[in-house]
């Protein structure tokens, strides 16, 4: 009755009988996470889309989660960098333009309020 070798963990039978030890494989796969700051687009196209770049924003955002899903990974970071951009351009914009609205009202109810006290 021969006895029979059956492989370790990590080893593997060859034809011939004798056993052999496999090497792991480690394959590097690179980084495929695209922040497309979709939730920022969205919130600038509905408060701050002065000159439509809040829009802009949210085409490049929902371009470049469509681009990655189809697997073209640096054509995808371009559409989210240039959807980061215009998101920031839109912010700045939109603030600013909030500010000068609110000095304005501001300015004409105390012009208004001063006029009626006068009379």
């Amino acid at each position: 009755m021969a006895m029979q070798n059956y492989p370790a963990p990590g080893e593997s039978m060859k034809q011939d009988g004798s056993l052999s030890t496999a090497q792991p494989v480690v394959l590097s796969m690179p980084d495929q996470k695209v922040n497309d700051d979709i939730i920022f687009s969205t919130f600038n196209l509905h408060f701050c889309n002065p000159c439509c770049l809040g829009f802009g924003a949210f085409y490049n955002s929902i371009k470049a989660r469509d681009i990655r899903l189809l697997g073209d990974i640096p054509m995808a970071r371009s559409y989210a960098t240039r959807a980061r951009k215009l998101n920031i351009a839109a912010a700045i914009i939109g603030s600013i333009s909030l500010l000068i609205f609110i000095i304005v009202i501001a300015k004409s109810f105390s012009s208004v309020t001063s006029s009626v006290h006068r009379y």
